[in-house]
């Protein structure tokens, strides 16, 4: 039994890890959130232009927000533009202008723009597809409105910036097309993730609503056992809250796949929407199962906190638990564990 539990865990941080270096080429964008400056001397700066990333920004009506970046001469650009699904913002739609050395005129550029001198105006004009787009590790939906991918004609300092006329709203710059991230900002994609569904308009109360529900099911299962609750250590809570947060994030996953999918058309990237709900159910129920078990002093428990251990680990590399998961694990994982009474 002992050798088969073994196994079980064993297995399931291979899958876990096996999942992680799967998901990791197919990530897209790095998210940032930083508004542009309002012209070119005062433009939000843009370091390696190669890196793929998604700048999410809010625009006034009749503005402009201005993002540089510098690029040698031959070096690959590619830029894009996208917008939230809102029915409120149905009419929005920007422009996205770029501006640069050796760049030919093409498209009017609003009255508005500020062009350094010797430099061209290249603009996208904003242009809704018929449906939105799906993005499977968010989850969310948006529209792509333009996209640019072409050599630079010189050295300089570019800016991509975006315009509308027609009153304002939300948008993503979207720049490079390396992907690449680093520990950190793999690590933050919880808190990232919560900023995108803020900035598609959703409400905290309406994003929070799965985990919500789900630590009130498990604290009303684990109090209608009051011997169960009599038996619970800190050891014991923190390793059941982590499980129902693990759970709580999977059905969250869920939740917002429906609602993106609601407002987009289907898309393949729905595998990775479903990789990471399974992903955050296993460490769930996993925890759920090591905590619920009773288990004494010695070889056992030192086994359970190792285990607990590593499900931190695991829900940190595949976002599970909002990072509040991974700590009351790995608090779980350094409390000492007692016998049930």
């Amino acid at each position: 039994m002992k050798r088969l539990e073994t196994r079980y865990f064993v297995f399931l941080f291979i899958f876990m890890a096996g999942m992680y270096f799967l998901l990791t080429p197919a990530f897209a964008h790095v998210p940032v959130f930083e508004g542009g400056g309002k012209s070119p001397e005062t433009a939000t700066p843009v370091e390696d232009p190669a890196k793929s990333r998604v700048i999410y920004g809010q625009l006034s009506g009749g503005d402009l927000q201005y993002y540089s970046f510098e690029v040698e001469k031959g070096e690959r650009i590619v830029l894009g533009l996208i917008v939230p699904v809102q029915a409120e913002d149905r009419l929005f739609t920007p422009d996205l202008i770029l501006i640069g050395p050796g760049i030919p005129d093409e498209g009017k550029a609003p009255e508005a723009a500020e062009v350094p001198e010797g430099y061209g105006t290249k603009v996208f004009s904003g242009e809704r597809t018929e449906s939105a787009a799906y993005e499977g590790f968010t989850p969310s939906a948006f529209y792509s409105l333009a996209r640019a991918d072409f050599q630079a004609p010189e050295s300089g300092t570019y800016y991509a910036a975006v315009s509308s006329i027609d009153g304002g709203g939300n948008y993503g710059v979207i720049l490079g097309y390396r992907e690449e991230f680093s520990l950190i900002e793999w690590l933050l994609i919880p808190l990232n993730q919560i900023k995108t569904y803020r900035w598609e308009g959703q409400s905290l109360l309406f994003i929070l609503f799965p985990l919500g529900i789900t630590l009130a099911a498990g604290v009303l299962a684990i109090s209608l056992k009051k011997e169960a609750v009599t038996g619970f250590n800190p050891a014991r809570w923190s390793g059941t809250f982590a499980g129902l947060f693990f759970l709580g994030t999977g059905l969250s996953y869920m939740f917002q796949m429906l609602v993106s999918l609601s407002r987009s058309s289907y898309s393949p990237e729905i595998i990775i929407t479903i990789f990471l709900i399974l992903a955050s159910i296993v460490l769930g129920i996993a925890a759920l199962i090591l905590s619920l078990k009773d288990e004494g002093y010695g070889v056992k428990s030192t086994r359970k906190q190792f285990y607990f251990f590593g499900l931190g680990l695991a829900g940190l590399l595949l976002w599970a638990g909002w990072f509040i998961g991974s700590i009351l694990a790995f608090e779980a994982a350094v409390l000492p564990w007692r016998k049930k009474r």
